[in-house]
């Protein structure tokens, strides 16, 4: 240190506040070994005077500073080592100035204003503070009141390059290191800080006991304390490494919901895992042991395997399956083997609702029209949605007897008895045999520009008309829940019954008015004299009825710009958009496998669709359908389920229908006549049941053209915006509060109680938040929880939430507050929903303080 760093630390001293009392400051310093008494005549200080004290001027030192000279700054400078106490005629002087030296511990000292009974800690990290970066880190923290963890934990931070001090972030670095091999940091703490006092606060804080210091014991110790919480009993093996200690679960908690620690965490307790033989010890373990229990991913591959295993066997106990896969939702895991839940969860979806619907006794096709509309069309969701889930597994393998057993159960049981009675109850035709179509009370398609559009025509009210192709009734449930969500305004949706045969070029022709529709060679349709073929020639037909009319693909649509999209609109009283993504995917036997892939994409083309024409053509009113719906499974039909084809002399002809005039009959087909369209020397002979024609080429796990329900029910939504609509209340989520009476925490484990007030429904939707508890200062004190009220019971105890909070092991001042905060976990909704004021007072006192 030369004299020019001995001035600016001076005159640092010298700057400083009085002490309370105080009319100048007083600056002792004994410079043992004389090394700056031939600069110190030099030294000229900014506000200060300054005197040599030798053995011969003491009195005379004392006397000037007491009695001549009272006002000044004084630094009283001495060549010498320092007296004793006993020996020293200054001492009461000292005891109210201040002393000064040029060792680096008493330097540390006065730079960062500790108090001398600092200077053993000073000392110890000498090292650490002769590297100017290092210096600057922990100043910038901005410590007061220094204590010896508060320097302890900035040194750690500062290593760790931590924007604030924190322990157990410093910890979370070190760990994540050590699980991937490298000892930089630990290396870096040995060299720059102490390691001893690194392991004396992890003693402190997570009670580890063990002799040796070792990481990877520490990370042990950590994270089986934090499964202990969950789990009713430790292997005997791994009862050393629990700790009594909060702050070390705490700690895994916190670390374990971190996104951008997410790799760091799966490598150090996979580590753990090893060195624990968690994989020997799962295989003792029921799923309701460890149920609720996330520290380890191992875990959720065990309840899985287990879950699967208990679906497969056919007990029956789907409920209680469903309910341990949904525990398992707001769980660290969770997101990582979603799809393999999600598979399990649709499943036990589809297997209760078979175990349900034993057989389909409906007595008329009106009934089991209806039993579809309400309750069946479940089935097709439950099997799309685990076919789409299945076909996202990484490793599908395991699955594939579940999938089989889904396959069998969906084509054999439901597919084939529904259709059979569905065809039984159709087949009450006129003696020649031949079927008048349609069902009673229900709209058929070919009525929908008559029904639904002329009222809109008529008021000369704008109204959009999207049809999506082969959107199935069952798709369409799905997107009314998404619309409600999304969408402000009213929507309901309704059936038609689609035209026979169900395929594309009949259902879009009946779709558009007409007067005639006449049924030519090779399978054309011709609506008042004009082919329906192309959306020229469908545009041609709608301004045959309202010139204000416009037809256009979803393709060409979506290119468009907001100026250009209203330019075309403008004026423009009816509206048809084309919208083809599933049929696009489903017609081709190289992507039929992508069907149901293909229904998700367009349930978020559709819903955007009516976002876009609302926000850039104020669109108000909406129908959203379909030409026609279809069948898909993955087993194709075998060869005993073809039925030989007859086409001498047809019309046109697929997989599930002939249009012919020729007198046909085929064994187990069933025809239909086209009276209804005004064709009526025409027959749609199609196959009864789920057969289908014998046909060569691949593609015949897709198919549409016949008469079952999943074919012919053909959606309807009517969706109005709720910008005209007087008291359109928008979605909102339902509501959860705390229903526990105390605001008093007495221990570091407490019990909550939250209730969600209502029935998640049409309009409200399922909350998802976080749960957690807070000091003054927004500093986390407790593990977080999820909680997800997504309850549609009616019943109060189904909606109610015990939710368990530990605090961490650290002092807590009873006279101040504490807040738990409940915080929507919705990643676009940065709030808090609550922040309720506790206070916490812990009956057997608070632990470490930092």
């Amino acid at each position: 240190m030369n004299i020019t760093e001995v001035k600016k630390s001076l005159d640092k001293m010298f700057a400083a506040p009085l002490r309370q009392g105080a009319v100048r400051n007083i600056v002792f310093w004994y410079d043992e070994t004389g090394a700056f008494a031939e600069e110190i005549d030099g030294l000229s200080l900014e506000n200060a005077k300054t005197i040599k004290l030798y053995d011969n001027s003491v009195f005379a030192t004392k006397l000037y500073i007491e009695r001549e000279d009272t006002q000044n700054n004084l630094l009283v400078y001495s060549p010498l080592p320092r007296p004793t106490n006993k020996e020293n005629w200054l001492t009461d002087a000292i005891k109210y100035s201040q002393t000064f030296s040029t060792d680096e511990a008493s330097l540390i000292l006065l730079n960062y204003k500790m108090d001398n009974s600092l200077r053993p800690i000073a000392e110890t990290y000498k090292t650490f503070f002769r590297n100017n970066d290092r210096c600057r880190r922990f100043e910038g923290y901005g410590i007061a009141n220094y204590t010896e963890t508060k320097v302890d934990v900035a040194i750690l931070s500062a290593l760790c390059k931590l924007p604030a001090p924190n322990f157990d972030a410093c910890i979370r670095e070190l760990l994540c290191g050590v699980a991937q091999g490298d000892m930089s940091l630990v290396d870096n703490i040995s060299k720059f800080g102490n390691l001893d006092r690194l392991w004396l606060l992890i003693e402190r804080s997570y009670g580890y006991r063990f002799p040796d210091h070792d990481f990877e014991k520490l990370a042990i110790l950590l994270l089986v304390t934090h499964l202990a919480q969950s789990l009713e009993k430790l292997p005997s093996a791994w009862s050393a490494y629990k700790s009594d200690d909060t702050n070390g679960f705490v700690f895994v908690d916190g670390f374990m919901k971190m996104s951008d620690y997410a790799d760091e965490y799966k490598a150090l307790a996979d580590m753990a895992a090893d060195k624990l033989h968690l994989s020997e010890q799962l295989a003792r373990w029921k799923a309701e042991d460890i149920i609720d229990c996330d520290t380890f991913r191992q875990l959720d591959t065990a309840i899985l395997g287990q879950l699967l295993s208990l679906i497969l066997s056919s007990v029956g106990e789907y409920d209680q399956y469903k309910k341990a896969i949904n525990n398992r939702r707001n769980r660290r895991w969770f997101i990582d083997f979603e799809t393999e839940y999600h598979t399990l969860l649709y499943a036990c979806e589809f297997l209760a609702l078979s175990d349900r619907y034993k057989e389909f006794s409906a007595l008329s096709c009106e009934k089991l029209w209806k039993l579809y509309e309400d309750e069946l069309y479940k089935f097709d969701t439950y099997y799309r949605k685990f076919i789409c889930s299945f076909d996202s597994l990484s490793d599908p393998e395991d699955y594939r007897v579940l999938a089989d057993k889904m396959e069998k159960v969906y084509t054999n049981r439901f597919l084939s008895e529904l259709s059979v009675k569905w065809c039984e109850l159709l087949d009450n035709g006129n003696d020649d045999g031949i079927i008048g179509w349609g069902v009673a009370g229900v709209i058929g398609q070919e009525r929908f520009y008559e029904s639904k559009i002329k009222p809109f025509v008529r008021d000369d009210e704008r109204i959009i008309v999207i049809i999506s192709d082969a959107l199935r009734y069952e798709a369409a449930v799905e997107l009314l829940e998404v619309m409600k969500r999304e969408h402000k305004g009213t929507s309901e949706l309704t059936t038609l019954l689609g035209a026979i045969p169900s395929y594309t070029k009949l259902g879009m022709a009946v779709l558009l008015p007409h007067k005639e529709i006449v049924i030519k060679a090779g399978g054309e349709y011709w609506v008042d004299g004009i082919s329906t073929q192309g959306t020229e020639n469908r545009e041609k037909i709608l301004k045959a009825y309202k010139s204000a009319s416009i037809a256009i693909t979803y393709e060409k649509l979506s290119a468009m710009s907001k100026q250009e999209m209203s330019a075309l609109m403008g004026g423009m009283k009816v509206v048809y958009i084309y919208h083809n993504v599933i049929d696009a995917r489903g017609d081709h036997a190289a992507t039929e496998r992508e069907v149901f892939d293909a229904t998700e994409k367009a349930i978020r083309e559709l819903t955007g669709l009516v976002r876009t024409l609302k926000n850039n053509v104020s669109a108000i009113s909406f129908f959203i359908t379909a030409d026609h719906g279809y069948i898909y499974r993955r087993t194709p039909l075998s060869e005993s389920d073809k039925t030989p084809k007859e086409t001498a002399g047809s019309i046109d002809d697929g997989r599930r229908y002939i249009l012919t005039k020729q007198p046909t009959e085929l064994p187990t087909t069933q025809r239909f006549s086209m009276k209804y369209l005004g064709n009526d020397a025409i027959t749609a002979v199609v196959p009864s049941g789920m057969n289908g024609y014998k046909k060569q080429g691949a593609g015949a796990n897709y198919v549409h053209g016949g008469s079952s329900l999943q074919e012919v029910m053909v959606p309807l939504i009517k969706y109005r915006s709720g910008k005209n609509i007087v008291k359109v209340t928008a979605a909102r989520k339902v509501n959860l509060n705390l229903t526990s009476i105390s605001r008093k925490v007495t221990s570091v484990i407490t019990y909550l109680n939250f209730f969600q007030n209502e029935q998640v429904a049409d309009k409200l939707l399922p909350l998802r938040v976080q749960a957690y508890f807070e000091d003054e200062n927004g500093e986390r004190i407790s593990n977080e929880n999820i909680i997800i009220a997504d309850s549609a019971s009616p019943n109060p105890e189904e909606r109610t939430y015990k939710e368990k909070f530990t605090l961490r092991n650290i002092h807590y001042d009873k006279a101040k507050t504490y807040y738990l905060v409940i915080k929507d976990d919705d990643e676009m909704v940065d709030r808090d929903i609550e922040r309720i004021p506790f206070t916490i007072d812990l009956v057997f006192g608070s632990g470490i303080q930092f």
